[in-house]
C-alpha cells in the first residue's frame, strides 16, 4: 500500500509539471513555423493586430495603431519564411541592437530569447537600406524606412540568401 501511494504521489507531482511547463511555454510565431500556429500566436499578443491573407503579398498582415507586422508565407496554409514589423511616426523607436525601446518591443511581442538574440546579433553586412545581422538563432534584418523602422525575423541558414537576392536587386528588377 506504501509503495502504491508514492507511485501514485509521484506520477501526480510528474503530471502537474510536465502540465505546467506546457502551460507557461510561451508560443513563438517564428519562421519555420506552421502559419495556423503564428495566426493564433499573434491573437494572444495585445500589441499585434488581426491577421489577414493577401494573396498578392503572398502573406498575412494587419495594421494596428503605428505598427504594421506581416508574415510571408509558402501558400495560404503554409510555412512562415519571414515576418516583419514596421513601427511608423515614433522617431525614438529605430529597430536597431542598441534601441532599448526596440529590443522591449521585441521583448514584449515575441519573448526575451528573441529579443536577446537580436541584442547580442552581429552586424554582416549592408545592401542598400537593409542591414544584415546574425544571431545564434535567427538572422535579422532592419532598415529606416519613410517615416518608421522595419525589423524583419528569417531563418539562419538562409540569411546569405537573403543579403545575395538583395544585392541583385540593386541591379535588377524585382519584384519585392
Amino acid at each position: 500500500m506504501n509503495k502504491s501511494y508514492k507511485f501514485n504521489y509521484l506520477f501526480q507531482a510528474t503530471v502537474c509539471a510536465i502540465a505546467f511547463i506546457l502551460a507557461i511555454t510561451p508560443a513563438n510565431a517564428l519562421p519555420g513555423e506552421n502559419i495556423n500556429t503564428v495566426v493564433k500566436w499573434a491573437k494572444t499578443r495585445p500589441q499585434l493586430p488581426t491577421l489577414r491573407y493577401n494573396s498578392e503579398a503572398h502573406g498575412y498582415e494587419g495594421t494596428k495603431g503605428k505598427l504594421y507586422f506581416y508574415v510571408d508565407v509558402t501558400s495560404e496554409n503554409g510555412t512562415v519564411t519571414k515576418e516583419g514589423i514596421t513601427v511608423s511616426g515614433d522617431s525614438s523607436l529605430k529597430f536597431t541592437t542598441k534601441n532599448a525601446k526596440a529590443v522591449k518591443l521585441l521583448q514584449n511581442i515575441y519573448n526575451s530569447n528573441i529579443s536577446n538574440d537580436f541584442q547580442k546579433s552581429r552586424y554582416v553586412s549592408k545592401v542598400g537600406r537593409d542591414q544584415f545581422y546574425r544571431g545564434q538563432k535567427f538572422a535579422y534584418i532592419i532598415a529606416q524606412v519613410q517615416g518608421g523602422s522595419a525589423f524583419q525575423i528569417i531563418p539562419l541558414n538562409k540569411l546569405q540568401e537573403f543579403i545575395d537576392n538583395a544585392k541583385f536587386c540593386q541591379t535588377n528588377q524585382c519584384d519585392i
